[in-house]
């Protein structure tokens, strides 16, 4: 089963020595590892919304927390108790914190498939970040709509593939404190404004905003969009 780590930062997270590569590199070569990547900081986001047919756009993410996601992991485990032990070994198990959510596979039909690519070479330069919002017009995006606003972005070259999460009762937080594995239901922080997908988008900034204004899931939900750490040597 594949499950989304998001690697959160935390305020009370403690200093650790451990090398983030080394984690990498373990679970990369037992195959449990699949992809991940680090987010630059959260203060670069910009927040896309459509209410009322306006596109509303902000600087910043969509709320000031403490914590906030600076990166993420797909693994294939064999089931949760493993998906703990490898978010567990994470150094920012220690220095900060770890979400893990299971992917909930979304069927759209032909043509909605992911862009297949290599390991930790991100091949879209952001991360769209879908939240769920409480305080948002009620509205179910039709199947169908959805599965066109993918096949457009595959045939623009803007969407790159994504994963569809189930819902935030599943989450489960990971956490080393003092030397103790804190193992808790779930996410990394508390707020309605759950994080329900991720995407791969890829363009310069106004190209991948405009192209998130047509997400059927921006009506009644919150797309952040993070960009990627490219440049790490």
């Amino acid at each position: 089963m594949k499950y989304v780590l998001f690697v959160a930062t935390d305020p009370a997270g403690e200093p650790t020595g451990e090398n983030p590569q080394a984690w990498v590199e373990k679970w990369n070569d037992r195959g449990v590892r699949i992809e991940g990547m680090p987010l630059k900081p959260a203060a670069e986001t910009r927040t896309v919304r459509v209410r009322d047919d306006r596109v509303l756009v902000t600087d910043g993410p969509f709320a000031e927390t403490a914590e906030w996601i600076a990166g993420y992991d797909l693994v294939e485990a064999a089931d949760l108790d493993e998906a703990i032990a490898v978010a567990a070994s994470h150094p920012m198990a220690t220095g900060g914190r770890i979400e893990i959510r299971p992917v909930d596979p979304l069927d759209l039909g032909p043509g909605t498939g992911n862009v297949p690519h290599e390991g930790d070479a991100p091949a879209s330069r952001f991360l769209g970040i879908i939240r769920t919002d409480p305080g948002a017009p009620p509205c179910t995006p039709e199947p169908t709509a959805v599965a066109e606003w993918v096949r457009d972005g595959l045939a623009s070259g803007r969407f790159l593939g994504g994963e569809h999460l189930s819902p935030v009762e599943d989450a489960t937080l990971v956490r080393r404190r003092g030397g103790d594995l804190l193992i808790t239901d779930g996410a990394y922080t508390d707020v309605p404004e759950w994080v329900s997908a991720i995407f791969f988008i890829d363009g310069d900034w106004q190209e991948a905003i405009d192209y998130l204004s047509h997400c059927p899931m921006t009506r009644s939900g919150i797309a952040e969009l993070r960009e990627f750490w490219t440049d790490l040597s």
